[in-house]
């Protein structure tokens, strides 16, 4: 019989999905509002435009995730996640310690809190 999916991982997911849809296509489609919000001047649309694409695909990933209420079939997703986790948090804290503006933190602190729920269920689904 497979493994089925905590209850927490899918609400995870579902998160996930939910907020890469809004930032990704705020991001995608309407850079400009998100630094306008945060008093950041934009210099390059295509690098919000990819961050909106790779947002919505990841979303889009935990919903795939999600509906497949399998372990098995979601681990890959998971895997994914912490890999792009970990390497957007370093990008991040390069980013915002050289140069990057204080909005930036709260993508990070994003970043950061699905870190940690992704391991820890990645953690409690092994077992």
């Amino acid at each position: 019989m497979a493994k089925e999916l905590s209850k927490g991982l899918e609400i995870v997911f579902l998160l996930h999905f939910v907020l890469g849809l809004i930032i990704g296509f705020i991001f995608l489609f309407f850079p400009e509002f998100y630094c306008d919000l945060f008093d950041f001047e934009i210099t390059d649309h295509g690098a919000f435009r990819i961050i909106g694409a790779a947002s919505l695909a990841l979303g889009g990933s935990s919903l795939l995730a999600y509906r497949s209420k399998d372990w098995e079939k979601a681990k890959l997703f998971v895997q994914m996640e912490l890999i792009w986790l970990i390497t957007a948090i370093i990008a991040m804290v390069w980013w915002l310690v050289d140069s990057g503006p204080i909005a930036g933190w709260w993508i990070f602190g994003m970043f950061a809190a699905f870190l940690m729920a992704f391991i820890y269920f990645y953690i409690l689904q092994e077992k």
